[in-house]
């Protein structure tokens, strides 16, 4: 949930410094990994998108023997989710008054970070690094993206 200090601060706003907020959310928001595909070739964001089904809308029925999907359990190909403008609209109010909110360097996660035998200590568990995004946004986003809070690849060179 968005601080009682962020939404006091979203309200004593300007027009220019919500859309401000507003643009940057989108353009974080853009960069996440979300199922299916962009709706056109030559839109400029993630959404909307084709193929993606709507979040808990499948229905087994066992009783018949097969998986039954209901009609419209598919966001159309011109829609936006209203998760994810409910996640621009929090991310916004939460970037407007946390003005280093997505400026981090990846590091300020780390307890410890050692290279020679590969030490790492993480701060908290969940997401981490320089590309996280807000706890209070991550919600948003479950069962729209390919991935989420605590996946990591970890290669070896």
């Amino acid at each position: 949930m968005v601080e009682g200090d962020d939404v006091a601060a979203w309200a004593s706003a300007t027009t220019d410094q919500k859309n401000r907020a507003l643009v940057s959310a989108a353009m974080r928001i853009d960069r996440e990994r979300f199922l299916g595909a962009r709706a056109t070739d030559t839109q400029a964001m993630q959404w909307p998108r084709t193929g993606v089904r709507r979040p808990d809308t499948y229905i087994n029925t066992y009783a018949v023997g097969f998986p039954f999907r209901i009609t419209t359990d598919y966001f159309t190909d011109t829609e936006i989710p209203q998760q994810v403008k409910d996640a621009q609209a929090t991310m916004a109010v939460y970037l407007h008054n946390n003005k280093d909110g997505l400026g981090l360097s990846g590091l300020e996660d780390y307890k410890n970070v050692k290279i020679g035998s590969l030490d790492v200590t993480p701060n908290q568990y969940g997401a981490t690094g320089a590309d996280r995004i807000p706890p209070m946004v991550e919600r948003f986003f479950t069962g729209l993206r390919i991935s989420g809070p605590g996946n990591i690849a970890v290669k070896r060179s």
